[in-house]
């Protein structure tokens, strides 16, 4: 059975990431201190078949910047990452 569903906590707050949610989370991080550019998400939270400009990047990016708390969860630097 696939893991559908990943839970983290930020203060008191729970907050509730899908598995591509999660994985991006954690690429974030790993990027440091440098940047994580759009085009190189597909590769390392999906496979190399994923494109950077695919609504999928897109919206699963949307997602935990809409999560509660602050600061905001994922920030983007324009033209960095």
């Amino acid at each position: 059975m696939a893991l559908l569903r990943r839970h983290r906590a930020r203060g008191r707050r729970r907050l509730d990431l899908s598995v591509k949610e999660f994985a991006l989370l954690e690429a974030l991080p790993r990027a440091g201190p440098g940047f994580l550019s759009i085009e190189d998400l597909p590769e390392r939270v999906w496979d190399e078949n994923a494109g950077p400009f695919t609504d999928t990047v897109t919206v699963t990016i949307g997602r935990p910047r809409r999560k509660p708390g602050s600061p905001p969860v994922i920030t983007t630097t324009p033209g960095v990452g």
